[in-house]
């Protein structure tokens, strides 16, 4: 019986041994034996993007319901010309308080009730105000109308006055040029008189020489004739007679002529001391006309002044009563708007409560926060930026985010700012700080999330790409792995274009929804693993084997000697490690 019992140890022994010998030298070998596998993805067409990445948190904003309105109004009073200004004010009273810190509110949640005699005090103080300020208003209106009309009338006048002094300078200038322009005219007809008296004088004179010469002759013979020649005596006492007549008429001849050019001469001195008189007079009726004219241009342009000055301060008080009465339907608008009809504060957005600045009791006597919130409308993240690259981007900029909680989901953000001030990463690297404001429905994240921002630098549309994973290179040259009509795997060239890291533009080799395949080493082990993490408990290492070699353990004595392996093998032998099943070549590494 003891003998039996050792015979059986002995021959267990030797089972685990034999076993433990086979698979250290047969099977343990396979499992580490590498084997390719291949994941099918097709040729897409589309839009591809390619740009500047960077990395960075998400961070909440912080929104605020803020109570920011002037509750404040101005009374004026008065008296004995002493104007006395009085500020009155009502407040705010927190009935009762919805929020709590931690609480997530959305968009029309009531947060904060004030009292309704608070509101009701508030209303009816600026109200009252407001027809103050309307009548105010009004009556600096008529006042403006009024004071604009006789400013204006004024004004008129003026013109009017300035125009009649003009009109007498004038009137009184052609006047006087009229008169001396008269008085020329009648001077140069008499020196046009001179010429024609001298040469009368000058023959009245000659004809008086020779009367006298004849009156001469003829006294002379009349006296020596005497009586001795009584028979000629009448002859020449005739002759006599009428050389007498004819030195008689040429002395009157030659005195009316020289009259006539005295006469001539004393016109015109009078005619020119005319002139110099009514010159005279001229230039000081001139110099009063213009004094006058000058006057009442000066006070004309003293009246534009005066007038502009007086509309301008009308306008100014009708101004600043517009304004106050604008000021005061501002307030009181804003005050409807914040209250609202019940007197209840409601959320503007949604988000996680953060803070409480009052409970009820309070009045709100400061402007400032209410509630404050984590707005998730509001969500930014800041970047590092090189100054490479910054250049090349602006404020309102699209960009594109990638979570690494949601790989499969593209954000879109706009860049919000970008600091001009830079940092030093190292003693060699320049950057600014860029801010991306981010967009779309943010529901699903949180603050401090990593993301990855791209900035799209060039973009190409109506393009054919695959997955960059897909691309073989060798020997400077691109390929992807396509199946053959035998179902086995081949590298197929194609010609590439930009790529986004993620993919890659396809030029040339491929269509629209050609399949390919990404090829990616896995070893034996970790394809064991797999499979012992998907089968049930019990004769595992059994199992697996069989699932191995095609449902059947190898026969060893046939193994050692380079039998068959089971069909399952690629080609029904072990694959070359320098080629991959199937005929294609494998992928650097690298290119994994």
């Amino acid at each position: 019986m003891k003998k039996k019992r050792r015979l059986i140890l002995i021959l267990a022994a030797a089972v685990v041994l034999v076993s433990a010998a086979c698979y250290t030298v047969f099977i343990a070998p396979l499992l580490k034996k590498e084997k390719w596998v291949y994941k099918e993805s097709v040729v897409e067409r589309g839009v591809l993007k390619v740009g500047v990445t960077e990395s960075g948190s998400l961070e909440y904003g912080i929104s605020s319901l803020l109570y920011d309105l002037d509750l404040s109004v101005v009374s004026s009073s008065e008296e004995e010309d002493d104007e006395e200004e009085e500020v009155i004010q009502k407040f705010l009273k927190i009935e009762e308080v919805y929020a709590a810190a931690g609480q997530r509110i959305r968009q029309g949640d009531a947060l904060v009730k004030f009292t309704g005699d608070s509101v009701s005090d508030v209303r009816k103080l600026l109200s009252s105000a407001l027809i103050d300020a309307k009548s105010d208003y009004n009556e600096a209106l008529a006042e403006y109308e009024l004071s604009a009309l006789e400013a204006e009338t004024e004004y008129e006048l003026s013109k009017i006055e300035g125009n009649y002094a003009g009109s007498l300078y004038q009137s009184s200038k052609t006047t006087s040029d009229n008169e001396i322009t008269s008085l020329e005219i009648e001077l140069s007809q008499c020196n046009d008189k001179i010429a024609g008296l001298e040469e009368a004088v000058t023959e009245a004179q000659e004809t008086y020489a020779e009367a006298l010469a004849t009156y001469e002759d003829a006294k002379e013979t009349m006296s020596i004739t005497g009586t001795d020649h009584a028979s000629n005596f009448l002859t020449i006492q005739s002759e006599y007679l009428n050389a007498q007549t004819r030195y008689q008429n040429a002395k009157q001849s030659l005195q009316r002529a020289q009259e006539n050019l005295a006469s001539n001469q004393e016109q015109i001195d009078s005619i020119k001391s005319q002139i110099v008189l009514a010159k005279a007079k001229y230039a000081i009726e001139k110099l009063e006309v213009e004094k006058t004219y000058q006057e009442s241009l000066l006070n004309g342009e003293n009246a534009k002044i005066t007038y502009d000055a007086k509309m301008e301060s009308l306008k100014e008080t009708l101004k600043e009563a517009e304004d106050k009465k604008k000021a005061l339907e501002e307030q009181i608008s804003a005050f409807e708007t914040f209250v609202g009809e019940e007197g209840i504060l409601y959320a503007d957005g949604e988000g996680i409560v953060t803070q409480i600045d009052y409970e009820a009791g309070d009045t709100l006597t400061q402007m400032g926060s209410i509630v404050s919130y984590a707005a998730p409308q509001d969500m930014t993240i800041s970047v590092d930026m090189t100054q490479e690259d910054v250049v090349a981007l602006t404020v309102g900029d699209m960009v594109e985010i990638a979570f690494t909680a949601y790989p499969d989901t593209v954000y879109e953000g706009t860049i919000l700012s970008i600091d001009t001030t830079a940092t030093s990463r190292n003693s060699s690297t320049i950057s600014y700080q860029v801010v991306i404001g981010v967009g779309g429905d943010t529901k699903a994240l949180y603050g401090g999330m990593t993301a990855d921002i791209t900035f799209v630098t060039e973009e190409k549309s109506d393009i054919l790409y695959v997955s960059r994973k897909a691309i073989v290179e060798q020997n400077g040259k691109t390929y992807v792995y396509v199946q053959t009509a035998l179902g086995t795997k081949e590298l197929k060239q194609v010609q590439t274009g930009i790529s986004n890291g993620t993919s890659i533009e396809i030029t040339e080799g491929l269509a629209e929804g050609d399949a390919i395949y990404i090829a990616s080493r896995v070893s034996s082990e970790e394809e064991i693993s797999a499979r012992e993490e998907a089968t049930e408990t019990g004769s595992q290492s059994q199992s697996n084997m069989q699932n191995m070699f095609g449902g059947q353990m190898p026969d060893m004595e046939s193994f050692m000697q380079g039998g068959q392996m089971p069909g399952n093998m690629p080609s029904g032998q072990m694959p070359n490690m320098g080629n991959m099943p199937g005929g294609g070549q494998r992928p650097e590494r690298n290119n994994r």
